[in-house]
């Protein structure tokens, strides 16, 4: 999706885009953002901020907040969200961020990484870490691929207690619309537009040979009565997940 996309479904924001922050910031991003020392002496980048749902608290915590996305619609509400002074609104693509090279102490993005283009993808990748200064901090959410294999395997173990295995088998690929899926790239394709989600090896190669250290993922979780997107529910099993990412920029010196 490009910015003019994002500009059509910014008044309506979470009817069309599936978020981990409707309901307020996850406790695993929460927590991370906890840990960082000193965040009154810090700055804060939300990269692709959207309509802004992260910018109060990150506000609240921290002396300075860079608030920064491609779409104009996105930035107006954003700046109507929150209309702290200590945040500032910048647009810009994620894919080049060389205006803001070893401006941050905390860069943060989630689920705004959606590209299914690699050579983007590289890019973004590259952004991310060149943004943050020496000893800075990437707290990061993206959508996980195997949380959709995840699904798929409960969808056919309730399938397969009802069924035979072959209609099994082809009612989970129908539930789960497995044609839509691209399960070696990782991407979801619907119409026109793919989105991509991220394996947790994939995640690991991509920020390593982007530069970033001591790369550890973690999941933001979804209680089954908050799932949502099309997926099925299955209370009392663990839960759908995001990953969540915390690696590190430069050495300091």
């Amino acid at each position: 999706m490009g910015a003019r996309d994002w500009d059509r479904v910014a008044s309506d924001y979470f009817a069309e885009v599936v978020s981990p922050l409707e309901q307020g910031v996850p406790r695993a991003l929460e927590r991370a953002l906890a840990a960082v020392p000193d965040p009154a002496t810090k700055t804060v980048g939300d990269l692709g901020c959207g309509i802004g749902p992260l910018l109060p608290p990150l506000a609240r915590r921290f002396g300075r907040v860079l608030a920064i996305d491609f779409s104009p619609a996105m930035l107006a509400r954003a700046r109507a969200t929150c209309r702290a002074r200590n945040v500032t609104m910048h647009r810009a693509d994620l894919a080049d961020l060389r205006a803001f090279a070893g401006r941050l102490d905390v860069a943060v993005t989630v689920n705004a990484v959606l590209t299914p283009d690699s050579a983007r993808l590289d890019r973004i990748f590259d952004g991310l870490r060149r943004v943050l200064r020496p000893g800075g901090v990437f707290l990061g959410v993206f959508p996980a691929m195997e949380a959709v294999l995840y699904q798929g395997f409960m969808i056919h173990e309730r399938e397969r207690r009802r069924y035979t295995p072959a209609r099994a088998r082809m009612r989970t690929s129908r539930i789960l619309e497995r044609a839509k899926y691209d399960f070696v790239h990782g991407t979801y394709c619907e119409d026109t537009r793919a989105q991509k989600f991220f394996y947790a090896f994939e995640l690991t190669y991509r920020l390593r040979r982007a530069g970033f250290r001591q790369v550890r993922l973690g999941r933001v979780t979804y209680p089954w009565t908050d799932v949502l997107g099309g997926y099925e529910r299955f209370p009392g099993e663990p839960p759908m997940w995001d990953w969540l990412v915390r690696a590190e920029g430069p050495e300091p010196a």
